[in-house]
């Protein structure tokens, strides 16, 4: 579906149901929200009485009310079979509404602080949502988003205890890799629009659509069993109770970049679409995939004559402009409302958001890549020294769009039956420009290239659901009934990625000037997209029930049944000289001019034409996949005794997932089937192999069924008012991404590093134990500290493979034998004499894989390995390493200053560090490479000046830190750089307004 008809669709049943604005001023209300004090959750169905007006109301299912009253003191009854009822005093004031919150079942009043609808905003209102939740958890509310200088949730989930940041955009939860963590969009999975990895990236989600996001950190049977780290939960706002609406504007600074010499081209629309431009040419489009666009013969094959048409239609830009830096800029805007039909529940609300932010950036990075030396022993690392292979220096400039919308509906017939219509679309695209010069030792020479890339990712999803009160035989409490349909699609698009390579013989006089490559990858496009579509259902059925000495207990059932299919497409183009080298070819001489389409259809003295143009498919270029996944649960919450709580059960998950990658051309070649070879063994598999029974590379097809039972248990004992410990156990595992199981490799730019997928994965299995300590101040004030221990079979890791000939790195997904990660987590949040508040969280993390065992690496090394043995291409350095980009330290630290005791203006300090970890995976005897630990600070002013008008000053990276990762010579015991850079100083300034 096209963007356009896609916000057609959303925005015009949401023009349409906005109203004409009125006052009603003659008028006040009370509202609020009603919680169980045994398990936090929120009441349905409890009435709320004023008998003097004779009038009432009962709660939702979040047990939120509302109720309008004349200005006056009121006497409010609270009722609710199975509770003892409560009496409160309240005065009404005219045009504004009177929050009481009210908890059955405890003695003591307990107040949470609620805003508008969206009660788990705030800290203090996640602060009490955690405190009764089954599950150790962590969050981050819309309220402490909106005073941090974070733009989108990539840099919002950085500040939660335990969580660190790869890459700019995917999550690390407790040390663990992205790819053992999910990520849920308001409790609906969705797909990825990576190709080459399963987590979602998370700058696709601004942070000013964002309600809160949780990150789950041990498992429970009602949610996926597919995460070892922990669960993202990203849940957008919602409808508000009154309305709303407002803008907001900004502008940003890089020291680095803005008004400095910047280089673009021709590229992407406003939002960060691809344009037709960048399209494949339509004469390539309409000659099928599965036929190279390579000139034929007379044999057969495509007509010469149309080969060369077709290439004078692809895009003539090869040489990137040249203009001054801008500045960043961002736009965000919200409108919303409830429109209530009766007193007694019946009502619809809607919400809309959108946000738009462009940012540019440029970075100067040098790179390093290493062979090993080693003439005493090559199990011996001590004896390694290091040559490099190569080095590069680079110019990068990039520039990042997102724009995000996020369109929410949700309808209340009557009182106990919902239904919710929540829409989400995204688009964040990256153009970049990379001005490189290196060398090429194996090869000796000295390469400068020029790398024009545009990606362009887009994420839809939406989700159709209800939850629905049944009162069966006129129960006390409602059962309750919920269901879900989920329909998520990513996608992907990288057009007409163009590179140029010129070289010059090492040690030749500086005047003497390159000339160019003159074979792959220089002259080269590359057009690659991916789509990724989960369809999904759920329903589950809550039953409570009440047990010993009254004790309220609830058992929970559900099932759900998930459908994902994703495909990925890579097309190669280039050109081949007919004419040899000419003066074009030097060092300089644009693309435009060596490229010009006449070249094409220009003949030389032999009727030849000066180039030739034509498709690369050599190498598997694509991959189809699918998978299914049902599952089942069963899940109790009982107090055994008032103050200890157990929450456990089991789920079970039957999975099939099959990934098939190919040529293009081959895809319809019967002598390639679509399916594997089945083994029981590795053993087995090797023989099957060696009797030409099954090919080595199981036709490019990777196929997993398992059916798992997953138990969990959790405790919690509140052994003092506001202070808990839990104790949790649980077997939660995690599958194969399909790009890990595609043996597909592709470098980006030249001498880049190349990762290849491994069709015999395995899932990993896990056993979880955790243990956490929790104190509940009061408002936003908490104190926790938690252990956890993590054992993992079959660990997947991305190891090396030998590399012969090239200066690319050959890297691949390998099953290790086992892994354990065990940590400590602390968390402090206060606030001090009502003019500071300070939190900080740190924790410390251990792990150790054992990648393959000590014999099998030695018989390796001695060449007694099989051929067809995974051992034998497998090639870790280190046989037993922390986990890849798991820091052992990490630490936030947040420290604000109210100037004001209306706490509207106020300074605030973040700062976060995380410890050394390692970047990426050593192979044939290079060593691991580490990324040196590193602090962040950003410095955040915030001023309100009234209700409507708030502005926000940002410094972000304010002390300009170095980013960089080695690897270390052990013979010569010294480090030697693999990656370094800086990103400078960020500035940006913004203000919103409330109507």
């Amino acid at each position: 579906m096209k963007l356009s008809k896609k916000i057609i669709l959303c925005i015009i049943p949401f023009l349409l149901s906005i109203p004409t604005i009125t006052n009603a001023q003659s008028l006040g209300s009370i509202r609020g929200t009603i919680i169980d004090s045994e398990n936090g959750e929120p009441v349905f169905g409890a009435t709320i009485v004023v008998r003097s007006e004779k009038k009432f109301a009962k709660t939702d299912f979040d047990g939120k009310y509302n109720l309008e009253l004349p200005p006056g003191t009121y006497q409010v009854e609270y009722q609710m079979y199975g509770y003892g009822p409560q009496n409160r005093t309240i005065v009404v004031s005219a045009g504004k509404p009177s929050q009481m919150n009210v908890t059955f079942g405890a003695q003591v009043l307990q107040t949470v602080e609620v805003k508008d609808r969206a009660v788990n905003e705030s800290d203090a209102a996640l602060l009490q949502l955690q405190k009764k939740a089954a599950s150790v958890s962590d969050s981050i509310g819309a309220e402490s988003i909106k005073k941090s200088p974070d733009s989108s949730a990539n840099e919002v989930v950085k500040r939660v205890t335990g969580i660190t940041i790869i890459g700019g955009k995917y999550v690390f939860v407790r040390g663990l890799g992205e790819r053992y963590s999910s990520t849920y969009l308001n409790d609906a999975y969705i797909p990825s629009t990576e190709p080459d990895k399963r987590v979602v990236p998370l700058d696709l989600f601004p942070a000013s659509l964002i309600k809160n996001i949780r990150i789950i950190k041990t498992f429970v049977p009602e949610e996926s069993a597919e995460f070892s780290g922990g669960l993202v939960k990203i849940e957008t706002k919602e409808y508000p109770d009154d309305f709303i609406m407002s803008l907001g504007l900004g502008v940003g600074y890089n020291s680095n970049t803005t008004r400095n010499k910047w280089l673009t081209f021709k590229g992407g629309d406003f939002i960060g679409r691809t344009t037709a431009d960048q399209s494949l040419p339509d004469i390539v489009k309409a000659v099928p995939n599965y036929l190279p666009f390579e000139p034929g013969s007379r044999f057969g094959g495509i007509n010469p004559s149309l080969i060369s048409l077709g290439a004078i239609t692809f895009p003539s830009q090869w040489t990137p402009d040249q203009t001054k830096a801008p500045y960043d800029k961002n736009f965000n805007f919200t409108i919303g409302k409830t429109f209530k039909a009766s007193e007694t529940g019946e009502r619809f609300g809607v919400i809309f958001g959108t946000t738009h932010s462009v940012d540019y950036r440029f970075r100067r990075q040098k790179d390093a890549r290493y062979v090993p030396i080693n003439q005493l022993a090559p199990t011996v690392n001590e004896a390694t020294t290091l040559n490099a292979i190569q080095t590069q220096d680079a110019d990068l400039y990039v520039e990042e769009r997102l724009f995000g919308n996020n369109l929410n509906f949700a309808f209340e017939p009557k009182a106990g039956q919902q239904f919710f219509f929540k829409n989400f679309y995204s688009i964040s695209s990256e153009k970049s420009v990379r001005e490189a010069s290196g060398t090429n030792n194996r090869d000796n020479f000295d390469f400068f290239s020029i790398t024009n890339d545009f990606i362009s990712r887009q994420l839809f999803n939406s989700s159709l659901g209800g939850k629905h009160a049944l009162n069966l035989g006129g129960l006390g409490r409602a059962h309750t009934f919920d269901w879900q349909f989920n329909y998520g699609e990513a996608k992907r698009d990288e057009p007409n990625l163009t590179q140029q390579v010129w070289r010059r013989t090492q040690g030749a006089s500086i005047t003497t000037l390159p000339t160019r490559l003159g074979n792959n990858p220089d002259g080269s496009r590359f057009y690659s997209t991916s789509g990724d579509y989960v369809r999904s259902f759920s329903v589950s059925y809550e039953i409570p029930f009440d047990q010993w000495n009254g004790l309220k207990s609830n058992l929970k059932i559900g099932a759900s049944a998930l459908d994902r299919i994703k495909s990925f497409t890579f097309r190669e183009f280039g050109s081949k000289s007919n004419v040899g080298a000419s003066n074009a070819d030097l060092y300089l001489v644009p693309g435009e001019i060596v490229f010009n389409p006449l070249e094409y259809v220009r003949t030389n003295s032999t009727g030849v034409a000066n180039k030739t143009f034509s498709e690369r498919q050599v190498e598997p270029n694509a991959y189809d996949a699918n998978q299914k996944l049902h599952s089942y649960f069963g899940q109790v919450d009982i107090p055994l005794i008032p103050k200890v709580r157990f929450i456990g059960g089991a789920r079970y998950e039957d999975s099939f997932q099959k990934v098939k990658t190919f040529v293009l051309k081959e895809q319809f070649d019967v002598r390639r089937p679509g399916y594997g070879c089945d083994y029981g063994s590795e053993y087995e598999r090797i023989a099957l192999i060696n009797n030409k029974v099954c090919p080595a590379d199981n036709n490019g097809v990777g196929v997993i069924k398992t059916r798992d039972v997953l138990p969990s248990v959790n405790f919690v004992y509140e052994f003092l008012q506001d202070q808990n410990l839990r104790f949790g156990y649980s077997q939660t595992l995690t599958r194969p991404d399909f790009r890990e199981m595609s043996p597909f490799a592709f470098t980006p730019y030249f001498g880049g590093d190349r990762v290849r997928g491994n069709p015999n994965l395995q899932r990993t299995y896990i056993h979880n134990f955790d243990f956490r300590y929790e104190y509940f101040m009061g408002g936003a004030n908490y104190v926790g500290a938690g252990l956890f221990h993590k054992d993992l079979s079959n660990p997947i890791e991305l190891i090396g493979q030998p590399v012969a000939g090239q200066i690319s790195p050959f890297f691949t997904y390998a099953n290790a034998s086992k892994a354990t990660i065990r940590g400590i987590e602390l968390d402090f949040r206060r606030e001090f004499f009502d003019r500071f508040r300070f939190e900080t969280n740190v924790f410390f993390i251990k792990s150790l894989v054992n990648v393959i065992s000590w014999e099998q690496f030695t018989v390796g090394k001695a060449g007694l390995l099989d051929q067809n043995d995974r051992g034998f291409s497998y090639d870790p350095t280190n046989i037993r390493r922390p986990l890849q980009g798991q820091s052992d330290f990490v630490a936030n630290l947040k420290f604000d200053v109210y100037l004001n005791k209306l706490k509207t203006t106020t300074i605030g300090l973040y700062y976060n560090y995380f410890g050394d970890r390692i970047f990426i995976v050593g192979a044939n005897g290079t060593p691991d490479a580490y990324e040196r630990g590193v602090g962040l600070t950003d410095i955040v002013f915030s001023h309100r000046m009234d209700e409507k008008l708030d502005f926000k000053f940002a410094a972000k990276n304010v002390t300009d830190q170095r980013f960089r990762i080695y690897v270390k010579d052990e013979l010569l015991n010294e480090e030697r750089l693999f990656r370094s850079y800086r990103e400078g100083v960020s500035f940006s300034m913004s203000a919103s307004y409330k109507f």
